[in-house]
């Protein structure tokens, strides 16, 4: 039994030799793809990839620096975690998208969605955006919008700040020819199906 384990390793070390000299011979075979823009000068596959192991989160570090986060975006903050980098960055055409694909599990929970994205409610419903929105996609699954036979909108929409103003409001009410209506009417102009599409014609 000794004896056939001691032959299987030096088979598979013999394999392991083999396979070593052919990517020697034929490196083209152990380039899995182009690179980014960003990476395309690297001619060296240490740079970021350690023999025999892969890409380093160290060797991202190396060049990458996120020690004064407060010089970053608000959106790029949370990288001073320094951590899990491979979890939304990937080289080769490993994503579709590019190099980067955002992966919000690796966000801590506590994190609020408006630190980086902007509250299309205007915070009508608060900061618990993860009780109808999900992270993997922003649409709500099976929603469907209320008959455009109601009339109470404003549970859910706030006018935009221009229909609140009183000269440009005056201004709407002309050029669409609707009376006595206030911002919070808004099914007397907009339709349900496309916020732009308007029941009534625009003069000008």
């Amino acid at each position: 039994m000794a004896l056939i384990r001691k032959a299987a390793q030096v088979f598979v070390g013999l394999l392991v030799v083999a396979f070593s000299g052919w990517l020697f011979s034929h490196d083209e075979a152990a380039r899995p793809g182009p690179l980014s823009p960003p990476h395309r000068e690297l001619d060296d596959c240490t740079y970021c990839h350690v023999p025999w192991k892969g890409v380093s989160e160290k060797q991202c570090l190396e060049c990458h620096d996120f020690g004064d986060v407060k010089s970053l975006p608000r959106v790029l903050r949370f990288h001073e975690a320094k951590a899990k980098c491979l979890r939304c960055h990937q080289e080769h055409g490993v994503f579709e998208t590019g190099i980067s694909r955002m992966d919000h599990t690796v966000l801590n929970e506590a994190l609020l969605c408006t630190t980086c994205h902007f509250d299309t409610h205007r915070g009508m419903f608060g900061e618990a955006c993860r009780e109808c929105h999900r992270i993997s996609t922003w649409k709500i699954a099976g929603y469907r919008h209320p008959s455009g036979e109601r009339k109470d909108c404003a549970l859910c929409h706030k006018p935009p700040a221009f229909h609140t103003d009183e000269r440009y409001w005056q201004m709407i009410l002309q050029s669409t020819g609707v009376q006595d209506a206030t911002p919070q009417d808004c099914w007397r102009c907009h339709t349900v199906n496309y916020w732009p599409h308007l029941r009534k014609p625009v003069d000008g």
